[in-house]
């Protein structure tokens, strides 16, 4: 606007130039200058038409009754040293009106460089225009009253122009400006808060996916089953537990109706539960390698809302602890049997002592090869026949607190052999040793477990009737914690029943067996801190694994 403004004051200034130029050496000069400036300011944006001398003195302007009067120049410095100059100046003054848009030059009518005189002319015309504004200042000294200025001859001219236009652009310019500031500031806050939400949506997720990956983790890594029914009755989520005790792949899950899998009676867990919300049952998990004891927990999934989303199952695997059950149940009867077969033991074995000592006093009596001293002589050996049941029975209930100390098993299962071997020979039983020479020494009761090795050996002996094989090893577990010592058999074997009641205190198979021995083995073991198993089949053997820790 301000650009617009000063290239209208210079055209207006050039055509008061070009104007004065057409008439230059008329008479009237004055006069005709007086006219164009009053003509050329009837414009409704013009303001005023000044033209003045160096001074100020108003030579010409557009109100007739200011001529003589003084102009307000304020010259910049150097601005009027080159007469010929065609810069032009502005500002913006305060006239009588308000606010005015000035635009200021030398007014040089005949200009040096103006191309479209002659040589002749512009010789010539300077001087005529310079004479024609001297003549217009003498004049108006004249009608002034007043002597002649020292002025050197220039003049201005100055083109007032209404500064109106200009503040209803600056005024409009601060609308749109307001506008644009406005409109910014509503992106830059509809911005930070795509921000924001964007940043709340990703932390959001992030939790999600932490959410879902700390579940899964836990899903994964639980000891127990999990698994959940969609309410179409298909498989939607099962860890790897319960693949394992279905005996299943994921693969023969995935997206499979729950009825088809046939390990568990699923419908009639699902009948039970139709009444409340959870329920707790023990059944049996059937399966190709075997029914198992489980616990099922079973439990509706609904949402917040209301709605169902299916069933939660959680299986847990109970053999072991059914197992341990027993142990525990067995402890407590061999306990209360060890107490009483302390205090029996200790009120026989006294009348004892006196019967075997009479029926030794009898025997040296009686004639020698009679019925008499026969009858002798079976009298002492059932007593010694029962005071070998008593003196075991106290054995097994002797306390388990043992002394241990490092000793090479190896040795000892030596030894043991060597007590045995009479035995094995008798029976023609072919004895192999599988023993690991790098096994370490480990802390053990070396009388105690001599005892127990020798019962599992002359157990295995009395279970073959006529030859067979008595197969005696000892390892490193493969885990590394700790030994294992194996005595295997080519004897009759056992059934599942036999082997179920195998350790239990006089049960035994064998005519003529006190049934305490292979307790009295499993007391033993358990007060090394250890464990002893039994494989068997009927009618090909069994095997007894005795595990030994190493500290």
């Amino acid at each position: 606007m301000v650009q617009n403004f000063i290239s209208r004051g210079q055209a207006l200034i050039w055509a008061l130039e070009a104007g004065t130029r057409t008439w230059m050496g008329a008479q009237g000069e004055r006069g005709l200058l007086q006219q164009l400036v009053e003509e050329t300011a009837k414009q409704p944006d013009i303001e005023y038409i000044a033209v003045t001398d160096r001074s100020g003195r108003i030579l010409s302007h557009s109100d007739p009754a200011r001529i003589n009067a003084t102009f307000p120049i304020d010259l910049p410095e150097g601005w009027e040293a080159d007469e010929n100059t065609e810069k032009a100046e502005w500002r913006v003054r305060q006239g009588d009106g308000g606010a005015v848009f000035e635009v200021r030059s030398l007014f040089a009518p005949i200009r040096e460089d103006h191309h479209a005189f002659s040589d002749y002319q512009r010789g010539h015309g300077r001087h005529m225009g310079m004479g024609m504004a001297r003549r217009m200042r003498a004049r108006s000294e004249e009608t002034a009253g007043s002597d002649r200025s020292d002025d050197d001859g220039k003049s201005f001219v100055f083109v007032g122009l209404d500064h109106a236009p200009i503040d209803q652009a600056l005024a409009e310019d601060s609308r749109r400006s307001l506008h644009n500031a406005l409109l910014v500031a509503a992106l830059g806050l509809g911005g930070l808060a795509s921000l924001f939400w964007a940043d709340r949506h990703k932390r959001s997720r992030r939790l999600l996916m932490d959410a879902q990956a700390l579940s899964q983790e836990v899903v994964t890594s639980l000891p127990s089953g999990l698994l959940t029914r969609d309410p179409d009755g298909r498989v939607d989520i099962v860890n790897d537990t319960a693949l394992d005790m279905l005996g299943l792949g994921r693969a023969d899950v995935a997206g499979r109706r729950l009825d088809d899998i046939s390990a568990l009676d699923w419908n009639d867990l699902l009948g039970r539960l139709r009444q409340r919300r959870s329920l707790e049952v023990e059944t049996v998990l059937h399966r190709d390698g075997g029914d198992r004891a489980v616990a099922v927990s079973l439990s509706r999934i609904d949402s917040e809302d209301g709605l169902f989303l299916g069933h939660l199952f959680i299986l847990h695997d109970v053999e072991e602890v059914k197992s341990l059950r027993e142990e525990v149940e067995r402890g407590r009867r061999l306990t209360a049997l060890g107490n009483l077969a302390a205090g029996v033991a200790h009120e026989i074995r006294n009348p004892l002592s006196s019967i075997k000592g009479l029926a030794t006093f009898l025997a040296a009596r009686v004639p020698t090869g009679g019925p008499e001293e026969e009858s002798a002589q079976t009298l002492v050996s059932e007593v010694n026949r029962l005071n070998r049941v008593v003196s075991e029975l106290l054995e097994f209930a002797r306390p388990r607190d043992m002394k241990t100390a490092p000793a090479d098993v190896a040795e000892i299962i030596d030894g043991a052999l060597r007590l045995a071997s009479s035995d094995a020979e008798a029976k023609r039983i072919v004895i192999i040793r599988d023993v690991d020479a790098a096994v370490p020494p480990v802390p053990v009761n070396r009388e105690r477990l001599t005892q127990a090795l020798l019962n599992l050996f002359l157990n295995a002996i009395q279970a073959m009737d006529d030859g067979g094989t008595l197969r005696v090893g000892l390892h490193r577990r493969a885990d590394g914690d700790g030994i294992e010592i194996v005595v295997a058999d080519t004897g009759k074997g056992m059934t599942e029943n036999q082997l179920a009641a195998v350790f239990t205190p006089y049960y035994t198979t064998r005519p003529g067996g006190t049934g305490l021995g292979l307790a009295i083995v499993h007391q033993i073991v358990e007060g090394h801190g250890g464990g002893i198993g039994v494989k068997s089949v009927p009618g090909r053997g069994s095997e007894f694994t005795v595990t030994l820790p190493t500290e």
